[in-house]
């Protein structure tokens, strides 16, 4: 039975069900948590004009310096998504819970330090930005708040990337939707005064702001401890401090880099804009402020690729991820395609309503007219991006959005800037974005090329017709291809067992609903992923070994030369197990006894596999 008030396993919910759906479910919240968080933006700088121009210039100077600690937070918040649900597809509950309460430490360290640094340095380094008089001393009023609240913003950020990971997009959306209303509700009581409420000015703006925050840090660590039970009490070893923040970073620092291109690559197209007038500048803003509104669809199913190909990663169902990442690309080329006709039909109307000169409507036409051809593209770099990102590629992800907004869009600009002036800015930028998703979607296939081409168990392997398995799905023969060869034919047989191509050069063993049990190289080495507790019983016993590169992990591996009796009986067993948790998952029971007869397990390791069982049921096992 379960100890009452045990932690219970984060379920992986989008390894089965339909593709759509769950890309739906996880897009249509992270797109209205989009509009929230634009609306709260909306709501400070409105707020803040009221109070004159020194205080909404005093507010611009913080951009930058706002914007290089929310790109860091954000980045960690994208590396703990990847890594979680990686964790939860993989089903290893106990390293998912590490992980969430590691990400948090490093999240609260890394953002207290920029904080920290900044509070010392803000007043010379808001000095080097151009602030000076009583705009410096603004920025230093708001400045001084916000540092103080950082780490209110990055608990829940990277709380909310972890709540995300389980397949739960809403609870986030609902923390936002608080944070807005907190935010809109605190910032004229705050900057204006009401009652006894003195008028603030500037400082009530970062105060309402860190009231916000303080909301979304209680509900996101009472979510995370109480009800999802993701946070581990305790001091954390060093070893699984390193460990868990290696796979964090992986991601995280990479999505960092990639968060803060955006800025840089705007402010040097500006620059190379502006030399073309007035007119082109202020053409190129409202363009780019309406890009941000049009992608907001494409960019929120980029975000809902992370949770949901990380899971789908982790449980070795790369059928899932490579149809998710299909149908995301079919749809973003689909809402490309139709911003463009509308932006191109109506852009004299949409460039009316935002300025009255004609030279803007002119060049807005232009802008209209070329950029949004390009807008399906640029959605494919982003889902391709996230997708890299998921399976902790995200070095690639990195590159594939560094081609698109810097690497090749600054020279082609600045070459048809030369070339055709302010039309063949605007045309360099397109063909870098096209360019961009033709490399992305080259890389794309050769991530999925050789992944899970599962094979019906149904087709018989006899030993005689050796080394047919090895050499047809792993495709090199080895002095160990017999042995794989008879472990294939060993397993023939067994009811919902399919076997097939697992990697570039691994035959894999996949159980009910296309969850894979396990592995075996061409070298010899056979991984299996296991339940913690099982793995640890295993283990012990000295019937397997840790894996030899994934640390802190469910898989461990056997060598196929120990015998292959051992392997086999292994196979078995996991098979079992998957068997177990797809009955468990329809009928909420099992009957273990069945499961296990014939295997050869002891009692301490059925034990633990009781144990595991009851985890993953709301009710007694049969036994």
């Amino acid at each position: 039975m379960t100890t009452p008030g045990a932690p219970k396993p984060a379920r992986a919910t989008l390894v089965e069900g339909d593709i759509g759906q769950a890309l739906l479910g996880l897009a249509l919240p992270m797109s209205l948590g989009i509009v929230f968080l634009i609306a709260v933006n909306l709501a400070d700088t409105y707020f803040v004009g009221q109070l004159g121009t020194d205080e909404l210039a005093a507010m611009s100077f913080t951009f930058p310096v706002v914007m290089l600690v929310m790109s860091a937070t954000m980045g960690l918040g994208v590396g703990t998504t990847s890594a979680i649900a990686r964790a939860i597809g993989a089903g290893d509950d106990r390293l998912v819970r590490r992980l969430t309460t590691h990400a948090l430490i490093l999240g609260v360290t890394i953002v207290a330090a920029l904080a920290g640094l900044g509070l010392l340095t803000q007043r010379w380094l808001f000095t080097q930005l151009g602030a000076e008089g009583s705009v410096l001393e603004l920025v230093i009023e708001y400045m001084t708040v916000w540092f103080l609240g950082a780490a209110f913003l990055v608990i829940p950020m990277l709380g909310s990337g972890a709540i995300r990971a389980t397949g739960d997009a809403k609870t986030p959306m609902y923390i936002m939707m608080g944070a807005a209303l907190v935010n809109g509700i605190l910032d004229p009581v705050l900057i204006f005064g009401l009652g006894p409420i003195p008028a603030l000015g500037l400082r009530g703006a970062a105060l309402a702001t860190l009231g916000a925050r303080l909301l979304t840090f209680v509900a996101a660590l009472w979510v995370l401890g109480s009800r999802l039970k993701m946070i581990e009490w305790q001091l954390p070893a060093i070893t699984q401090l390193r460990s868990s923040w290696r796979s964090i970073l992986s991601v995280g620092i990479p999505a960092a880099l990639t968060n803060m291109l955006a800025p840089i690559a705007t402010g040097v197209m500006t620059a190379m804009i502006a030399t073309h007038g007035k007119a082109a500048v202020a053409a190129w803003g409202v363009g780019s402020r309406l890009e941000g509104l049009v992608l907001i669809a494409p960019m929120a199913l980029s975000a809902a690729l992370t949770p949901f190909v990380g899971q789908n990663w982790g449980a070795h169902r790369h059928d899932r991820t490579a149809e998710a990442l299909r149908k995301a690309r079919r749809f973003v080329l689909i809402w490309g395609a139709g911003a463009w006709l509308f932006l191109a039909t109506l852009g004299g109307l949409v460039a009316g309503a935002f300025s009255a000169d004609p030279a803007v409507h002119e060049v807005l036409k232009l802008f209209f007219w070329i950029i949004p051809a390009t807008y399906g593209a640029h959605a494919v770099v982003s889902v391709v991006s996230a997708t890299f990102n998921a399976v902790d590629r995200a070095v690639r992800s990195t590159l594939i959005s560094a081609m698109r907004s810097l690497l090749l869009a600054i020279p082609l600009a600045a070459l048809g800037s030369y070339l055709a002036g302010i039309v063949g800015i605007f045309i360099g930028v397109a063909l870098a974005t096209m360019i961009s998703a033709l490399i992305a979607n080259a890389w794309a296939a050769e991530l999925y090329r050789g992944q899970a081409v599962v094979v019906a168990s149904q087709t018989r392997v006899e030993p005689e017709r050796a080394p047919a398995a090895s050499q047809s799905m792993v495709g090199v023969a080895t002095h160990r291809s017999g042995l794989i060869d008879r472990l294939v034919a060993s397993l023939q047989g067994l009811d919902g067992l399919e076997i097939g191509k697992a990697r570039v050069n691994a035959i894999g063993f996949f159980g009910p609903g296309g969850r894979e049990i396990g592995h075996v190289h061409r070298g010899g080495q056979l991984d299996l992923c296991f339940p913690p507790r099982v793995l640890d019983e295993l283990v012990a016993a000295g019937r397997v070994v840790h894996h030899r590169h994934i640390d802190d992990a469910c898989w461990v591996t056997y060598e196929l030369e120990s015998g292959l009796g051992g392997a086999t009986e292994l196979l078995r067993l996991g098979h079992a197990l998957a068997k177990v948790r797809a009955e468990v998952e329809v009928k909420g029971h099992a009957d273990l006894d069945r499961a296990l007869a014939g295997l050869d397990v002891g009692e301490r390791l059925r034990e633990s596999i009781a144990a595991v069982v009851d985890s993953w049921s709301p009710k007694p096992i049969a036994v």
